[in-house]
């Protein structure tokens, strides 16, 4: 199988307008378009992501009795938060074939136009879970049948974000899950940080072919681990999504302006160029951690300083 494009960032909550609402206005999301379906029990509203080429971020909130969202919103205790990447395939059926290969459930979307799946070795349990849909159809959420939407009323800045950068997955052993997504779905290893470069972890970045998108495997190091606290209670979860921002001061500004604290923010300069990183806490985004960035230069930031990645 192949994954040629991610489409969307799917978000579930409870009822989509408070999280679209707080996209508009903090994070500076466009409203494109909504949709009800009762086929498959999902209201939502797509939004364009300033910057990302083709990407879009998806607020999807159950509809009508016996919705499968209502069903996993039950599940997490009813709390929102990233719920699936939606992507598109060259074969939906060749899919099929290769994730029962490898002993991964497939469920099938209304009308057999999508299939999901959580894309992870299955003896580590569940992990990210992606919507999948081959050529020829648009539909992932119930969103074939959307309509035309505009955006609400703006209430002072917001983050100036440039572009949806990654989003990035826990794991046990970065090497184990690249070698995996590399396997099943034609991932490109990129770069990696040096094993002892940070206490607490270490990473390896991963392109997604025909996507401005890329995919971050964390892995815990020593002892205390954050990534470890997050495996512990999470699995092979998506840990957060990041965003570059035009301009760090106005950045931090609109924060500011909406009540929302940043934390853990780091600075520094490679090549002679500064770059600047914090992250939301998911209590202030609807239940998804949210890094940003800033860099004076492209391609300084996490990139230009690290080794190459290599199964060698």
């Amino acid at each position: 199988m192949r994954i040629y494009r991610i489409d969307h960032v799917g978000q579930v909550a409870p009822d989509p307008e408070p999280q679209v609402g707080l996209l508009e206005r903090l994070f500076g999301f466009e409203r494109v378009r909504s949709w009800e379906s009762e086929a498959d029990g999902t209201r939502g509203v797509r939004l364009e992501v300033p910057g990302s080429w083709g990407q879009a971020w998806e607020v999807v909130a159950p509809y009508g009795d016996g919705s499968p969202l209502q069903a996993y919103l039950d599940d997490h205790g009813g709390r929102a938060g990233l719920h699936h990447v939606g992507a598109e395939v060259t074969d939906l059926a060749a899919v099929r074939t290769e994730l029962e290969a490898r002993g991964i459930k497939a469920v099938d979307g209304a009308s057999g136009r999508w299939l999901e799946a959580s894309l992870s070795p299955p003896e580590h349990g569940p992990g990210v879970l992606f919507r999948m849909r081959g050529p020829g159809g648009l539909g992932l959420c119930g969103d074939d049948a959307a309509v035309p939407a505009e955006s609400g009323p703006r209430d002072g800045p917001a983050l100036g974000i440039v572009g949806l950068d990654h989003v990035c997955q826990a794991f046990p052993d970065r090497d184990e899950l690249a070698r995996w997504y590399e396997g099943l779905a034609g991932f490109v290893p990129v770069w990696r940080t040096p094993l002892d470069e940070h206490p607490d972890m270490a990473d390896l970045v991963m392109n997604v072919p025909g996507s401005a998108i890329c995919w971050e495997i964390i892995m815990p190091r020593g002892e205390d681990s954050f990534i470890e606290r997050f495996w512990d209670r999470n699995g092979a979860a998506a840990h957060h999504v990041t965003f570059e921002v035009a301009d760090w001061d106005r950045a931090m500004a609109a924060c500011a302006h909406h009540g929302t604290p940043t934390f853990g923010e780091n600075e520094g300069a490679t090549d002679g160029a500064a770059w600047r990183d914090a992250f939301i806490h998911p209590k202030h985004t609807g239940g998804v951690l949210v890094q940003l960035f800033w860099e004076e230069r492209p391609g300084v930031w996490v990139r230009s300083d690290k080794i190459p990645a290599s199964w060698t």
